[in-house]
């Protein structure tokens, strides 16, 4: 096979996009749904749940069965099983790389800023990065270091000089010399800072 053929590529495995992959896991938990019960637990209209199902369906992920005029099974297909048992997997992994990309970049940023002299940090994160955050820089026991976690950027004083960043959120325009400085790459697994 050409390389530069996509064509050909695409069509013999497609993977799914992220909102066939919620439909498939929201089926498998409850194969009974209805298409609107499916539409109201994912937030999407009827037609996009109808068209998602119709393209499940024809790509061989989910099976769609009429028990009677009114009532319609949908059930997981082996195939469909296994695309989702793959994408799972692959979630997992990236997610245990951006977790050790954030503790790698901490550490080096902590360590770096706290031998030049800063004890004061500013940290914004939200959720399981939050939590993160805050395990890994308790490790360091950096001796009369002082952090203050933030969920927003908004929330941060303006006294802050240094700002740590993971999240989504971009950083607002840097004024009175704040730096930001973030721990974390979404789009690209390898992002280090340097020491």
């Amino acid at each position: 096979m050409n390389p530069n053929d996509k064509t050909k590529m695409t069509t013999s495995h497609e993977p799914l996009a992220e909102k066939e992959y919620i439909l498939i896991q929201e089926i498998a938990k409850t194969p009974t749904h209805t298409q609107r019960s499916l539409s109201s637990s994912l937030g999407l209209s009827l037609g996009a749940t109808n068209l998602l199902i119709r393209r499940l369906a024809r790509k061989g992920y989910i099976k769609v069965t009429q028990l009677d005029w009114k009532r319609t099974q949908y059930l997981l297909t082996l195939k469909g099983a296994m695309e989702k048992a793959n994408k799972t997997y692959h979630y997992t992994l990236y997610t245990i790389r951006i977790f050790r990309q954030i503790q790698d970049n901490i550490t080096t940023i902590l360590r770096r800023e706290y031998e030049a002299g800063r004890r004061s940090f500013a940290v914004v994160a939200q959720d399981e990065l939050l939590e993160l955050l805050k395990d890994a820089i308790g490790k360091l026991a950096l001796a009369e270091a002082a952090f203050a976690y933030y969920r927003s950027f908004s929330e941060v004083p303006a006294k802050s000089p240094l700002v740590l960043a993971a999240t989504l959120e971009t950083p607002p325009p840097s004024t009175n010399g704040r730096k930001y400085a973030s721990l974390v790459d979404f789009d690209n697994i390898d992002f280090r800072i340097g020491a």
